[in-house]
């Protein structure tokens, strides 16, 4: 199923096409983990520019693979006041963690973990990293239900037969949760496609309306 009519808050016809917006609610859902894949980084990127251009309320992101923050570095995206952006490293993931947990404790706000696989990356010195990583994830999601929150974990992926999503370039296995919606950003002609998996259904963002 096509949903291009329920991907935008706007649709009166006086307004140019840069003036509608991503309707949030369409998209992702703030019962679930939302877990966006991808292969290529700069759709990933463009997708992201055009939610956090769009979202209204706050968001908390968490740019571990620093792409994001190299285009706002060169000031091709500028920064929104609702945008609070962390870097994290090795060191500094406990306090980045538990500063997230704090700040969506108590105000509705959209959580973005980008990328699954920079987390594994900054992880690495530590045992057990796969169950670690989950738990993680599965804190910010817990955490996020009491604010109705929405969490999105974005994560570079290719399509094995015999195991499914797996992340790429590392091979580790994607998160499973039961409650989880998966959305496959692909280029499409007009844009950037979401693919929602589970579903079955399709969204294009056009192209004309990505920040990048």
């Amino acid at each position: 199923m096509y949903l291009g009519s329920l991907l935008f808050k706007n649709h009166d016809s006086t307004k140019s096409a840069n003036d509608t917006t991503l309707n949030l609610e369409s998209i992702f859902s703030h019962t679930k983990i939302n877990s966006v894949l991808y292969s290529e980084p700069f759709i990933k990127a463009g997708f992201i520019a055009k939610l956090v251009q769009d979202t209204k309320i706050d968001i908390l992101y968490l740019d571990l693979d620093l792409l994001y923050s190299g285009y706002m570095a060169s000031g091709m995206l500028h920064v929104p006041q609702n945008l609070t952006l962390f870097q994290p490293t090795f060191e500094t993931w406990n306090k980045t963690l538990t500063d997230v947990l704090v700040k969506s404790s108590t105000k509705k706000s959209v959580i973005i973990v980008d990328s699954l696989n920079g987390l594994f990356n900054i992880l690495n010195k530590r045992k057990t990293i796969g169950k670690l990583v989950t738990s993680y994830v599965m804190l910010l999601a817990s955490i996020a239900q009491s604010t109705d929150s929405y969490v999105i974990i974005a994560s570079m992926v290719r399509f094995k037969k015999e195991e499914g999503w797996i992340l790429s370039p590392t091979g580790k296995r994607l998160i499973e949760a039961n409650d989880a919606q998966k959305i496959l950003l692909e280029q499409d002609e007009q844009g950037i496609a979401l693919n929602f998996l589970n579903s079955k259904e399709k969204i294009i963002i056009p192209a004309s309306l990505i920040p990048l």
